[in-house]
């Protein structure tokens, strides 16, 4: 007779459909096929003993449920009890009666069996070998004296992690995503756990589906599930549940021997309770710390802390870190939410922290400082040096108005001779980066003339100054710099890196490149280091740029980048010129990222002194990728809201990038007017042709355009003295050529000009006018270089410049296809930069990180992230380093 009972079923069966959700499509189990072999040889054998063993819920009943299945198909009789209390029954039968042959006995739960049961098994097992009896047994181990010496043992282990992927997708109808994968993983490999969790998942509701993927639904809130793992959670010991709410304060990761410091113990005498909370699945190992399994434990366990105990918790945590001399940000995180109002020692924690990371993360400084402020009383003696503090830390991170608001709110009071000079100093720094430079100009004088300026404020003071006088009058500043670097006695130091940086924009403004060069290469090796040294080395970076000195340039931009202070105001200031080098390399794209990175970063921070470099640049590439409408809003918005001060680029370049894109969206008239009226001095009496050498070529194109001989030759001879006055700078006397080329109508010049120009833009100027020469004698010849031209336009990105070229191919009777192919979507259409980033997202890096390995900034590696994203179809880092990892 066969009473066979399935407990399986009560696991992983789904109601309705009759098959084992957790199952191949065979109906069985994943993960078990070596045990099956076992189980498959001894059935073959025809008899034996066999005891599966392993913890409650690892697939003990599932495994003698597919080995009874597999029996009876075979012809075996099967003999079950319907639980424990009918095994003694089912034993007494066997042996008053005997089995009939060929049978399988299946004995689950043996652990639970009373002494009596176990006896009458022993004394029925030794018989076995000599019939056609298998006897299948299970329990949670087995013990020796049961069973007979040619039993076969049976010990089921944990699934590993891709059979618990695989038991998620058949259960879910879908491949989990890494949430699911990490939230799947609580269940340590048990598959009773792992049915239970998700069962759960599903009945809150908790789990999305699309195109085969499975996923976490953050916004549905999971009560099942915590109920589930509140449980877990419950069985733990009282000492084990105790260490787990002081390791929460701590964070999702922890040491084991910050938890044992702050329980006044030792890691050796937590080890058992650790070894408990391992063990349950409650916490796990992770590289060099420990680790809660999951969010949702970690926020469990938290949450079960009283809010009082909480903050207490996190006030000893703080000023335990920073009596160690740990990380003065995570001790401060800790702080920030222990610290209340009139906690002396928390707050002077806040404001310690605050100081101590300021230069290397200034938004985190702030944050520390306002909050001490916060919980400062008023009357206190501390309020106006933890102004000072958070003052400076808002004006670094980049909050301009709070910083200015702050200060001049306290400088309405009564307020100590030094705080009073460091206030009016941020006050003054921010105004002049916002571009009120008469403003900033006004207090700065009134701090030089203070007796007793400390001297590291006056230094600070005297640069501020300098680069204000810049902005608002050029003439004074150079002279102000001139006086700094004729009174400068030993080594070098920032304030003269300043004053020679000045005296280079002076200089360079006036038509005199060469000793603007020098003066810049100078200035940036004068600097010490510090953060007072930014701008003569991103100046220089600037200079290397315009000479198409990029691979120089790049080293320049990486040493300011890599330095360990930070600040909003340098790594905007960064980012917009880079962006211009970008974009004179002929790196549209990248160009286009780090400029709008910088935008926003500017606009949102009112550091305004850095919007219209931002907007030159962008407009200049609206300009070539045909977006005119973009590029004229870009030029009428520092024309006439923001006018450039020509700190960052120097005029000419504003007035350049106003002609490019007055003759794309109103003509040559409009150039010509510009040119004989607000910018009538730009070719002879600026350094524009060394700054953007290709613009030289432009001129004679536009003057020839309307039959201006004149000013095509005299931008000729202009390109050409500076090329003799400046024989270093290779750039500029291609550029000469180039010119020359054009004027003369020399085609042998002009594909000089072709192979020895540095930069794509000015390289493929030159192949287009070489073959708009040929076009009339030489039919072949010009289609060729028109193609060379278009190869180089198309690698920069360069839309308009590609239809103009494409345009002059078909009036050669020559038809290209408008872009090569490249798919719209899928791995495939990604360039080689979004390939680069997304295997460094796979690999787990930041996009600070990825900024530091690709040389470019984390506003540009966002830019290109949501690209990839765009053309793969998905929505975050996760789905990324899941798509990533097949196609590597």
């Amino acid at each position: 007779m066969l009473t066979t009972v399935i407990r399986l079923a009560e696991l992983i069966n789904v109601e309705g459909k009759g098959k084992i959700v957790s199952g191949n499509h065979d109906g069985t189990f994943h993960g078990r096929a070596a045990e099956r072999d076992v189980l498959a040889k001894v059935l073959d054998a025809g008899s034996g003993v066999v005891h599966v063993e392993g913890d409650a819920g690892v697939g003990k009943t599932c495994l003698l449920t597919w080995a009874a299945r597999d029996a009876a198909r075979r012809g075996y009789a099967v003999e079950t009890a319907a639980d424990v209390l009918d095994q003694p029954f089912l034993l007494a039968r066997l042996a008053q009666d005997g089995p009939v042959e060929p049978t399988v006995i299946v004995l689950d739960d043996l652990h639970l069996a009373d002494p009596g049961t176990l006896a009458a098994l022993r004394s029925l097992l030794p018989g076995c070998h000599e019939r056609r009896v298998v006897w299948l047994l299970a329990g949670d181990r087995a013990d020796d004296r049961l069973l007979p010496q040619h039993a076969t043992r049976i010990t089921l282990e944990p699934l590993p992690d891709n059979v618990v992927s695989d038991l998620v997708t058949d259960f879910l109808g879908g491949k989990p995503d890494t949430g699911l994968r990490a939230l799947a993983s609580l269940a340590q490999g048990n598959p009773a756990r792992l049915v239970a969790l998700l069962t759960a998942l599903r009945e809150d509701g908790q789990v999305h589906l699309e195109r085969g993927r499975a996923a976490l639904r953050t916004e549905v809130p999971p009560r099942r599930v915590e109920k589930l793992l509140r449980e877990r959670l419950d069985r733990l010991s009282e000492r084990a549940r105790h260490l787990l709410q002081v390791a929460s304060v701590l964070g999702q990761a922890f040491e084991p021997g910050d938890v044992a410091q702050m329980l006044g113990t030792s890691t050796a005498i937590l080890l058992p309770v650790l070894d408990e909370t391992i063990g349950a699945g409650v916490v796990t190992s992770v590289e060099d710390r420990l680790a809660f399994g999951h969010e949702l434990i970690w926020r469990l366990v938290s949450d079960s802390v009283p809010a009082p105990v909480r903050r207490a918790l996190h006030r000893e945590a703080g000023e335990m870190l920073l009596a160690r001399g740990d990380s003065a940000v995570t001790a401060a995180q800790h702080l920030l939410h222990g610290a209340q109002r009139g906690d002396v020692r928390s707050i002077e924690g806040l404001v310690s922290a605050a100081t101590a990371v300021l230069r290397q993360a200034p938004d985190a400084s702030a944050e520390l400082a306002v909050r001490a402020l916060e919980l400062t009383d008023q009357t206190s003696e501390a309020l106006i040096p933890r102004t000072v503090v958070a003052v400076r830390a808002l004006a670094a991170s980049g909050k301009l108005t709070a910083a200015q608001a702050l200060a001049q709110d306290v400088l309405g009071r009564q307020v100590p001779a030094q705080a009073s000079v460091q206030l009016r100093h941020v006050v003054a720094l921010t105004l002049g980066l916002s571009a009120q430079h008469a403003e900033a100009i006004a207090i700065l004088d009134e701090l030089l003339d203070e007796p007793d300026l400390p001297e590291e404020v006056a230094t600070w003071v005297e640069i501020t100054r300098l680069l204000s006088l810049l902005g608002h009058d050029a003439a004074r500043a150079g002279e102000v710099a001139e006086t700094v670097a004729r009174a400068h006695r030993g080594p070098a130091n920032d304030l003269l890196a300043n004053a020679l940086a000045v005296l280079s924009v002076v200089t360079r403004d006036t038509g005199q490149p060469g000793p603007a060069a020098e003066l810049a290469k100078e200035a940036a090796n004068s600097a010490s280091g510090t953060e007072l040294c930014a701008y003569p080395q991103v100046l220089y970076a600037s200079q290397l740029g315009s000479l198409r000195e990029f691979a120089e340039a790049d080293a320049m931009v990486r040493r300011v980048r890599s330095t360990p202070w930070r600040n909003a105001p340098k790594d905007t200031h960064t980012a917009v010129v880079q962006s211009r080098i970008l974009l004179q390399a002929g790196r549209l794209e990248d160009a286009v990222a780090e400029a709008r990175g910088a935008l926003a970063a500017a606009e949102e921070s009112a550091l305004m002194l850095f919007v219209p470099p931002a907007l030159a640049v962008l407009a200049t590439a609206a300009v070539h990728t045909g977006d005119l409408p973009s590029a004229i809003d870009h030029v009428d918005r520092f024309r006439t809201k923001l006018p450039p001060d020509g700190i960052v680029f120097s005029p000419a370049y504003y007035q350049w990038t106003d002609l490019l894109v007055s003759f794309v969206g109103f003509g040559l008239d409009r150039v010509l007017g510009l040119l004989s009226d607000s910018y009538g001095d730009l070719i002879e009496g600026s350094s524009l042709l060394v700054e953007e050498p290709r613009s030289a070529a432009w001129f004679v194109r536009r003057a020839q355009e309307a039959g201006d001989i004149a000013l095509a030759e005299h931008t000729v001879r202009r390109v050409e003295q500076l090329a003799d006055d400046n024989p270093s700078f290779r750039a500029v006397a291609v550029a000469a050529i180039h010119a020359r080329g054009l004027i003369d109508g020399d085609a042998k010049l002009l594909e000089q000009a072709a192979a020895q120009h540095r930069d794509l833009w000015a390289r493929a100027n030159a192949a287009e006018d070489l073959g708009a020469l040929l076009a009339a004698s030489d039919r072949a010849a010009s289609v060729k270089a028109l193609e060379n031209a278009l190869g180089f336009y198309r690698e920069i990105g360069a839309i308009r410049d590609s239809a103009r070229v494409m345009g002059r191919l078909r009036k050669l009777g020559r038809r290209r296809r408008t872009q090569p192919v490249r798919p719209l979507s899928g791995w495939s259409s990604l360039d080689d930069t979004e390939q680069a980033i997304a295997n460094l997202v796979a690999k787990g890096q930041t996009n600070r990180q990825i900024s530091a390995q690709l040389f470019m900034s984390p506003h540009t590696v966002n830019f290109h992230l949501r690209k990839i994203f765009r053309k793969l179809g998905i929505s975050s880092r996760v789905e990324l380093v899941m798509r990533t990892r097949p196609e590597q």
